[in-house]
């Protein structure tokens, strides 16, 4: 996960998922929820995907999502936990 910076201000340049503006790091995130499609992917996974060798707390992990989720309120898609022990989440579609 390499952030694009402004050539001007060199601040971290927010990437475009499903129209919303992230920043880099819940881009990440959100990109490895979907790249695990119906499956779901784990908290453990995505902490291992995204933070390596120095893993976040599970808190964090769900509240980078549950601030992913409302970045996209105004949109069809949603990041969704499942009820299981590892914490599984996938990408949902709401119908129009």
């Amino acid at each position: 996960m390499a952030a694009t910076f402004c050539p001007a201000c060199h601040q971290p340049i927010a990437e475009a998922r499903e129209g919303v503006r992230l920043p880099a790091l819940k881009a990440h995130i959100f990109d490895v929820v979907r790249r695990a499609g119906i499956d779901g992917v784990t908290i453990d996974d995505i902490n291992a995907i995204v933070y390596g060798d120095h893993p976040a707390s599970p808190e964090t992990i769900r509240n980078h999502i549950r601030q992913i989720n409302e970045a996209l309120a105004e949109t069809s898609v949603r990041i969704r936990g499942l009820s299981t022990p590892k914490g599984y989440y996938l990408i949902v579609r709401s119908r129009p």
